[in-house]
């Protein structure tokens, strides 16, 4: 019922007003006589208009007085005056009824004015909602990023949580939260701190709850209350305050956490008042959303964990091969011995029967020495221990050595190996030895499957990066920049399907026909040249057709200070004028890190030092270029700009003696050298 509050003397006229009020359904009072006491009543009473009477004493101060004290309300004033009679206060009343009052008009009015009370009522709570659905988007937003931001399980319940507290403001929360290790937890986030028995209660409710999500369908994970680990966190400023078992009588919201098949786990919310429609969408939509980004982190540990399995299998293997490799190489070499001493006769005359059983067997153990020098080589590469001796040096010597020493194996096959250099071929940074390694590998390569009357032809000659077919290369380490000594491979042998191009630098592998099975070999050495070629940046381009021949051509960078970053010295870090440290450190934990040491986009020699520490990333060089951190900056940078790290955050300091010395000194301190 509306309630009307009447401030006038108790007149015939209000008398009259109070028995047509009530007539009509309408309840009301007659005011106390003073301001205070008004006041008072108003707060008591609390009355849905308030009808002033313009000659009751004090109508001014207390028509002020009263608007004041009830805005908040949007209780409606209304004055009563004689017609035509003019007040200065009317601007703080809703409206008036004049004198003498019509009854049609004054019940009209009553009414009108109570509707619109109740409407202002009403706008007021749609505002009221309108600015929590818009706090809630904002949370929800807010938390998408957070999201993405993290890969860590314990972290994404934390988020959950925090915008869960934000946006439904709930008592208490129990999670329900499992692994696929088995560390199974429970965490409870509560206002006030829990009684020993409301812990047993919501552990046991959340798991009878867990259990009937799956009711006669088999369980993901198994549930033991003995061995679940409970995790309780209280606000700080209610941690006096006390919640018992009363608190489960609080109405509650409950969803299990899991996106698609993939389970993680069941949440349920309690809180004293009621929730709202709005709250349950917000509940469900938050919940939803740290599913996927679980899913993710569940993933990323399985592949850590696979990872490091592999790692240690593949340090198993390398050592495995290298003693292998080794056992295997100490007695060939009294044996090679005891074969030549026998060639020379000197241990007595053979047969020429023997003579060629003997060559077999000679020619045998040099390829079997072969076979155990590229296990050396790729188990030195993959542990970086394979030495460069990187200098300013000329390759033609290098080329023609190799011409040279292949002419009479390849005369046995009846194969013409020829040789083209361009005139003035200029220098390059690079170990030699290794680039006749490359060399070698290839021409050996060509010569295994070419077939009597063949030919190879061995090129070398200047080309620009604009004159790179970049679509022919394999899986180059860097961006192609500046100028290349191009040397190209090139014999009438078997050829390669185009498909089976990427796979013959895997290792330990060999495309399948009767004349790799004729041939043998174990399939290292092109995976060697891989290897060995991104030790100079360079890259290899393979042109191939079945049965028409193969076309190996390898880029080595011309010598450029920008590129001349691999060192080799025993000078002490961090006291040399050109000491210089690459600083990598994750904002978040994204694996940028993890990745460009998977990639191995930084090359150095053993000399230099690399390492993880606190999260952070440091590659320190002795006596550097300030060019050498640039082109590693770069390379590092480029990588950051691929699709995959959009999401991620890194920072990248450099710091070099001769520019940063404040900034070296710094780094250096941080972590101990």
């Amino acid at each position: 019922m509306a309630k009307v509050l009447i401030i006038s003397e108790l007149t015939d006229s209000c008398r009259k007003i109070i028995e047509e009020i009530k007539k009509n359904g309408i309840e009301s009072i007659l005011s106390e006589k003073t301001p205070e006491n008004i006041l008072l009543q108003i707060e008591q009473y609390m009355p849905d208009i308030v009808l002033i009477d313009t000659d009751f004493e004090n109508c001014e101060i207390i028509t002020k007085q009263i608007k004041s004290k009830t805005i908040q309300q949007n209780t409606q004033i209304l004055l009563l005056l004689e017609k035509d009679k003019n007040i200065d206060f009317l601007n703080f009343a809703d409206g008036y009824i004049s004198t003498p009052v019509c009854k049609n008009i004054l019940i009209h009015t009553i009414n009108s004015h109570i509707k619109i009370k109740k409407s202002l009522e009403q706008l007021g709570e749609n505002n009221r909602e309108l600015a929590r659905s818009l706090y809630q988007l904002n949370v929800l937003y807010n938390t998408s990023s957070q999201f993405a931001g993290t890969l860590d399980k314990d972290k994404l319940y934390s988020i959950m949580l925090e915008a869960l507290e934000k946006t439904l403001s709930f008592d208490i929360s129990c999670a329900l939260v499992f692994s696929p290790a088995g560390d199974n937890k429970i965490f409870i986030h509560s206002l006030c701190e829990p009684t020993e028995s409301l812990r047993e209660a919501l552990s046991l409710r959340v798991t009878l709850e867990y259990k009937n999500l799956f009711e006669n369908q088999p369980l993901p994970y198994k549930t033991n209350l003995e061995g679940i680990e409970i995790i309780q966190k209280v606000k700080p400023s209610h941690i006096q305050n006390i919640f018992d078992l009363r608190a489960l009588n609080y109405d509650s919201l409950f969803a299990p956490i899991k996106v698609g098949d993939h389970f993680f786990g069941v949440i349920e919310l309690f809180r004293n008042t009621p929730f709202t429609k709005e709250d349950v969408t917000c509940f469900q939509s938050i919940v939803h959303q740290v599913a996927l980004p679980l899913r993710s982190a569940t993933l990323y540990e399985e592949i850590k964990n696979t990872n490091i399995k592999l790692e240690k299998l593949e340090r198993l293997k390398s050592d495995f091969v290298s003693i292998v490799s080794h056992e295997l190489r100490t007695p060939l070499t009294p044996i090679n011995n005891s074969l030549e001493i026998v060639l020379s006769g000197q241990a007595g005359e053979i047969s020429d029967d023997a003579k060629n059983f003997i060559n077999m067997a000679k020619r045998n153990v040099t390829r079997l020495s072969g076979i155990i020098e590229d296990l050396l080589d790729l188990s030195r590469v993959q542990t970086g221990k394979l030495d460069y001796k990187y200098k300013i040096t000329k390759l033609t010597p290098s080329l023609e050595l190799i011409q040279k020493t292949f002419e009479q194996v390849a005369a046995e096959k009846n194969i013409n190996v020829s040789l083209e250099i361009e005139d003035n071929l200029p220098e390059v940074y690079a170990d030699s030895h290794r680039i006749e390694q490359i060399i070698s590998n290839l021409v050996t390569n060509a010569l295994k499957f070419t077939p009597k009357g063949g030919s190879v032809k061995i090129s070398a000659k200047v080309e620009d990066e604009s004159e790179i077919d970049k679509s022919l290369l394999v899986m180059p380490i860097c961006k192609l920049s500046g100028k290349y000594i191009k040397i190209s491979v090139k014999d009438t042998g078997i050829g390669i399907k185009k498909e089976n191009i990427p796979k013959i630098f895997e290792k330990f592998l060999q495309i399948e026909n009767s004349l790799t099975r004729n041939i043998g070999g174990v399939g290292l050495g092109l995976s060697i040249t891989k290897q060995l070629l991104d030790a100079h940046l360079g890259a290899i381009a393979v042109i191939s057709e079945e049965n028409k021949g193969s076309d190996f051509s390898f880029y080595i960078p011309l010598a450029d200070e920008k590129k001349m970053f691999i060192m080799d010295t025993n000078q002490t870090f961090g006291t040399g004028d050109d000491s210089g440290i690459l600083h990598i450190k994750e904002k978040t934990n994204c694996g940028f890190i993890d990745e460009v040491l998977k990639e191995n986009l930084i090359k150095l020699s053993k000399k230099s030092k690399e390492f993880k520490k606190d999260g952070d990333y440091f590659v320190l060089l002795p006596d550097t270029s300030i060019s050498a951190l640039d082109f590693m900056e770069k390379t590092i940078l480029d990588e950051f700009k691929k699709p995959v790290w959009q999401n991620c955050d890194i920072v990248l300091k450099k710091a070099h003696s001769k520019k940063d010395g404040k900034e070296l000194k710094k780094i250096l301190e941080k972590i101990n050298i």
